[in-house]
């Protein structure tokens, strides 16, 4: 389950472990206090450092919106008044959207909750994975747009200031909304279903095996149509349909962890009637189809597309498969063709499709280009025209073996992909380029692409082992870090997981720019943070007594605002269990006083989010807090505080 568990048990102590892991402890240490003493050069210059600063202030200051395009991965910088009134134009589509309120948001997760939490009951689900699937304080999702820049006809149209100009994606951000882990579950079991959809295709290894045993007759067609807007013109009702006709036909072969057709279907209806996002403080409901950024959305559209597809499969073409709304078609003439086109058209109000004939014999589809000659099929490596090639830099501060892995596998990819010889050296020519242009020009020599499209061997045991999270700062320290590792004896059972640090688009883009704001009715965080700082899940957090000045260190997985206002309601009843009651009692005579919060750190693993709440709090010192309500800081991670604070 990709959700952190609420709770904290502390393991049983083993002897052998422990030993190993002081020793590797101590390594660490020692191997991090001496990086701590060398200079480590950055890779970018002063110009460009200065560059980000510029626009983080421009950022910061809402002249400007940073975000990435729809297909290309390209940064795209619009100013702030235009992209408010593309996002407005968007939403006056009355057909999709209608305003909501903060009071139809709270009813539809109360209502979502107390189902769930009844169904998975009586489903018999083990309480605490219940408590972890339901959130009681979701944040509200939000919309943003990414820009379509692949659908600028000419250079100009990207200088308009005309909303209209400009055609976009919009997309709801649900994470740690409240269909987030309940549609994560569901899509659990739906998502078994997709297999028994003939159609479905899952990657472009499936398609070429599709192609690859399809009887190509002389003479024969393809084309490929593709589903316009397929997310907003799904039809609902018609998806949940299609889900209900999947689970009673094969209900005897997939995992419903103990729900009944029934359960999952009424859940199901209550996901999606959990409908409502928050734009620049306003709040609307979609009205129609699916929200492009909710877990189910996928799975729902590809079992809606199975209903549109039959009546085409009825008429028996050579070949058609579909990758969610991207469909190829081969058909033994030009007139079935048309009728397998026509026939999709006619399936839904709302669901058009267009097609593209192969251009110079060739037709792209996925990442690959297919040619049919004579009853004979040819195949190359494809990127598409509004596709930047951006890949991970030579210069980046990523671990070594990663940026390798990204260039091996984009040189296996475009080898196999490829039917013949002279496709495969094309198409691996273009993967040198593309190689080339992200910094690895001299690095990735033709002997060397050969031994790595070799079959890759793979340890099986990685997956089964603890992972030791570390920020990466070198390859040099990663290296001394597994020698700590073998030397300690840990290394059959931890892997070391190197994190890069955040790129430019994990520092600049902000999707809930526009929501970032305090809902909390006399809040205590926000003014001395962030606005919307109340709403963040995973800290630890530090309260401060106005009057006196003394502190409190604490943690919670919930919302802080939640957790604040238990502190306050204990702090206003002066009960004595509670650190700020206590506090009002002892040191200000019952008299009441102000308090303000702010974020220490943020951590979503609990043993480690009170691992770092120990450390603060033997760091601070603070008089309010009581020893039993932390961990103990042990011997290994006690010389840890010298290199934090």
């Amino acid at each position: 389950m990709p959700f952190p568990s609420p709770f904290f048990k502390q393991q049983a102590a083993n002897p052998s472990v422990d030993v190993s892991f002081r020793i590797f402890a101590d390594a660490v240490y020692k191997t991090l206090a001496r990086q701590r003493q060398r200079k480590i050069n950055s890779n970018i210059s002063l110009t460009q450092k200065e560059g980000i600063k510029q626009i983080r202030e421009l950022i910061q200051s809402a002249q400007i919106r940073l975000s990435t395009s729809d297909k290309g991965g390209e940064f795209v910088v619009i100013p702030h008044q235009l992209d408010v009134a593309i996002t407005e134009r968007h939403l006056q589509d009355v057909s999709l959207y209608r305003p909501s309120s903060a009071g139809e948001f709270l009813t539809q997760y109360r209502k979502l909750n107390r189902e769930w939490a009844s169904e998975a009951k009586t489903a018999g689900l083990h309480p605490s994975a219940i408590a972890r699937l339901k959130i009681d304080l979701p944040v509200c999702p939000v919309l943003y747009t990414l820009i379509k820049t692949h659908k600028f006809q000419a250079s100009d149209e990207f200088k308009s200031n005309d909303p209209s100009a400009f055609k976009v994606r919009p997309i709801v951000s649900c994470v740690g909304g409240p269909t987030d882990r309940i549609g994560w579950f569901l899509n659990t079991i739906f998502g078994q279903l997709l297999k028994y959809i003939p159609a479905h295709l899952t990657n472009t290894h499936m398609f070429l095996n599709r192609l690859r045993t399809t009887n190509i007759t002389e003479g024969c067609v393809m084309e490929s149509f593709d589903v316009n807007a397929l997310y907003t013109n799904v039809s609902n009702d018609s998806a949940m349909q299609a889900i209900f006709e999947l689970l009673s036909e094969h209900v005897g072969t997939i995992n419903l962890h103990g729900f009944s057709i029934s359960q999952l279907m009424l859940l199901l209806k209550a996901c999606l009637n959990c409908n409502v996002f928050r734009w620049y403080g306003r709040y609307f409901a979609q009205v129609r189809g699916l929200a492009m950024g909710q877990r189910l959305a996928p799975t729902l559209a590809i079992a809606f597309m199975a209903k549109i597809e039959l009546p085409t499969l009825s008429c028996r073409p050579l070949l058609y498969c579909r990758y969610i709304d991207d469909c190829f078609v081969i058909c033994a003439t030009q007139a079935d063709m048309d009728k397998c086109f026509q026939l999709m058209n006619e399936q839904s109000e709302h669901i058009k499709l267009t097609r593209d004939k192969p251009t110079d014999g060739w037709l792209s589809f996925l990442n690959v280009q297919v040619r049919i000659t004579k009853g004979v099929y040819w195949t190359k490596w494809y990127r598409k025209p509004s596709n930047k090639n951006i890949l991970v830099h030579f210069l980046s501060a990523h671990p070594s073996h990663m940026k390798r892995a990204v260039v091996t596998n984009m040189f296996r990819t475009a080898a196999k992909v490829c039917s013949g010889r002279a496709e495969k050296e094309e198409s691996l020519e273009l993967a040198r380029q593309i190689a080339m242009s992200n910094g690895y020009e001299g690095h990735v020599s033709t002997s060397k692409r050969r031994r790595q499209l070799l079959p890759r061997n793979r340890d099986p045991t990685i997956a089964e082992k603890i992972p030791f999270c570390l920020p990466f700062i070198s390859d040099e320290v990663s290296t001394a870090i597994r020698q700590c590792l073998r030397r300690s004896a840990l290394n059959n059972i931890v892997s070391v997981v190197e994190i890069p640090p955040g790129n430019l688009k994990r520092q600049l883009v902000r999707n809930r720019m526009y929501d970032r704001f305090c809902i909390t009715p006399n809040c205590v965080v926000c003014p001395t943070g962030k606005p919307g700082n109340c709403m963040c899940s995973g800290v630890i957090y530090l309260i401060t007594c106005i009057s006196c000045g003394e502190e409190y260190i604490g943690e919670t997985a919930r919302p802080l605002c939640a957790r604040i206002r238990e502190h306050l309601d204990g702090k206003q009843r002066s009960r004595e269990s509670t650190p700020l009651g206590n506090h009002r009692r002892v040191q200000h005579d019952g008299a009441n006083f102000d308090v303000n919060v702010k974020i220490l750190a943020q951590e979503p693993e609990t043993s480690a989010r009170k691992t770092l709440e120990a450390l603060w709090i033997q760091a601070k010192n603070p008089k309010m807090n009581r020893k039993e309500e932390c961990l103990s800081i042990t011997r290994e991670l006690a010389p840890y505080l010298e290199l934090l604070f």
